[in-house]
């Protein structure tokens, strides 16, 4: 009996244990399955394509009665230097430009509803997008069942999808089947691909299975569920992935893996021989990242995440995001971690809240920028390694480098060049204040009650605003005069006279700032200053003889450190820091923003 009880107790104790670990990613909602996919692929490494078949399950998401469908065929923007997208980016992005000798194209041979009649023919190709009439239409919550088989030729690397490396043997296959458009608020998103736009799409369930040669190794995104060796020299590998709104793969003869854990989430990372020296840097910034934003703003969902090591000759597949996958990108110490980071906080926006990328970027990039830059700062890394630059100089760097006066929130396609980078830079720097002003404790439960809000649906500006004020309070100053305007941050003290300072608000944006000021016998005082008003005068009771605005530099937006401390002698305190002096010896650094993805 006394052996009995110990082995139930024991059992018991187990259970118990598993209970109350059980991850919070396993207690999230699954996603609302709108398009679902299973494909069945061959990569064919010399003939530089992949295709194949695929059933496409949709799910009218609305009320409505829908009587037609719209797919995008992304690869199409590759097929002609005439495509919208080539003529908007002038074939260039981040550095790379389109190799017009090897462009891409997606051919879609045929389409039809399963158990049903032939879609293709009364379809209308206009550029990347594909209207395709419903000869019955589709109410309200109900289903339909597409069958297709296509071809894509994939370019010379080139705006995150391609081939190259050594031999060009390295493939990243992004943006490459057949893709349902996004049916939201009562309209089909048909916003032609533009250069500067990335994704929008619905979640669903991927089960993708890759043929390919048998020595290849092969990066995909979510769960691999096991390969099989065929007798033609090829294999196969199945992968699934759940509640998510894209699949991408990579694959590489020349892959050599490595392995950490985030809690329970297995970080796979897939890099070139090359590269051997940033695979800890990858690994440990990757679950660093995962396991941070996760208690900061709430859990990652899956059990797997993907990061991929691209070749030094194929660099615009590096930096780019797919949910359970990510690219990063090889450089001096601190910098794979900073690309690595940004790539992964990518899987909380938009891979959980799927936010029109073209249409508001900023939910978008802004949000991961901000997201990766809070943890390299937290984490330590600095761009350089220990004598290098940290995520907060680096920041204001690359704001600084562009012209601040732009707002944030325009949609992608009316950016022109790098001016797209002040989406990343103004937005981080603004949240980054915002969480400076009502303390971080408060500003990640605003974020996590957004995320919990708006998980697995498609909110909008107007949704992360009202979220935030639930939680905050309103913030006028950065959603009305920061966020999407020309305006920006900036405070100087004036002049100093006697027992009397006066202080003028330079920029537009009326951000609170405190200030504080140091009297000749040594006492300080503190003020505040809502900014409402352009000049602010303040009167004490001896001579003054110091005052400085900001001290704590809360405000990390602010353009202009230098006019925020003023002495009727020596300054008693360093208007900079040596950190905030290297913002202008690493102005250059703005090019960077066309890295990430």
């Amino acid at each position: 009996m006394d052996q009995f009880l110990e082995r139930y107790l024991g059992l018991f104790c187990i259970v118990a244990v598993l209970l109350c670990t059980t991850p919070a990613r396993a207690q999230l909602p699954t996603a609302p399955e709108v398009a679902s996919y299973q494909m069945n692929v061959r990569l064919d490494p010399a003939a530089k394509t992949v295709g194949g078949t695929a059933q496409i399950t949709y799910r009218n998401p609305s009320e409505d009665t829908l009587d037609e469908l719209w797919l995008r065929l992304y690869l199409k923007a590759f097929s002609s230097t005439d495509s919208l997208w080539i003529r908007e980016s002038g074939g260039q992005l981040r550095g790379d430009e389109l190799d017009p000798d090897n462009l891409g194209d997606i051919d879609l041979q045929s389409l039809r509803v399963v158990g049903g009649g032939d879609l293709l023919a009364s379809a209308t190709l206009t550029d990347t997008l594909l209207r395709v009439p419903l000869e019955t239409p589709l109410g309200g919550g109900q289903s339909i069942e597409l069958a297709m088989t296509w071809l894509s030729t994939l370019p010379r690397v080139f705006a995150r999808t391609g081939y190259g490396g050594r031999d060009d043997t390295f493939f990243m296959v992004g943006q490459w089947y057949p893709k349902m458009a996004v049916y939201d608020r009562g309209r089909w998103d048909t916003e032609p691909w533009h250069g500067n736009s990335e994704f929008f799409n619905d979640f669903g369930n991927y089960d993708v299975t890759i043929t390919l040669p048998q020595e290849y190794v092969v990066a995909g995104a979510g769960v691999p569920q096991g390969e099989v060796a065929n007798a033609d020299g090829t294999k196969t590998a199945r992968f699934s992935a759940n509640s998510v709104t894209d699949f991408a793969f990579a694959a590489s003869p020349d892959f050599k893996t490595a392995s950490t854990k985030a809690g329970d989430i297995t970080v796979d990372l897939f890099y070139l021989p090359e590269h051997e020296g940033a695979v800890q840097e990858y690994l440990d910034s990757a679950a660093g990242t995962l396991t941070t934003l996760g208690q900061w703003f709430g859990a990652y969902p899956h059990p797997r995440l993907t990061v991929v090591d691209v070749p030094d000759n194929a660099t615009g597949a590096g930096g780019m995001e797919y949910p359970t996958l990510v690219t990063t990108e090889y450089g001096v110490a601190g910098f794979p971690a900073y690309v690595t980071s940004h790539e992964v906080a990518h899987q909380w926006w938009p891979m959980q809240t799927a936010t029109n990328e073209g249409a508001e970027p900023w939910l978008d990039e802004g949000l991961t920028e901000y997201s990766g830059a809070r943890y390299i700062a937290e984490s330590g890394y600095r761009i350089g390694g220990t004598i290098g630059i940290g995520a907060r100089a680096f920041e204001r760097a690359n704001y600084l480098a562009l012209d601040p006066a732009q707002p944030a929130t325009l949609p992608a396609w009316q950016y022109s060049g790098n001016d797209y980078a002040i989406v990343y830079s103004k937005t981080a720097l603004g949240l980054w204040t915002l969480e400076n002003q009502v303390g971080s404790e408060r500003f990640r439960g605003a974020m996590r009650s957004y995320l919990d809000t708006w998980r697995f649906k498609h909110p909008q500006g107007a949704d992360f605003r009202r979220s935030m004020e639930q939680s905050l309070g309103p913030q006028p100053w950065f959603f009305d005069q920061y966020m999407p305007t020309n305006g920006v941050i900036d405070y100087t003290v004036d002049e100093i006279r006697g027992n009397e300072a006066t202080l003028s608000r330079e920029g537009q944006v009326a951000a609170p700032v405190e200030i504080v000021v140091t009297l000749q016998n040594g006492t300080r005082e503190i003020e505040q200053w809502d900014g409402a008003n352009e000049t602010f005068t303040l009167t004490t009771d001896g001579p003054i003889a110091q005052v400085q605005i900001d001290p704590n530099q809360k405000l990390t937006a602010e353009i202009d450190l230098d006019n925020n401390i003023s002495a009727t002698s020596v300054p008693l305190l360093p208007a900079l820091t040596l950190g905030e002096r290297l913002v202008f010896w690493f102005q250059s650094f703005a090019q960077v923003f066309g890295l990430f993805g």
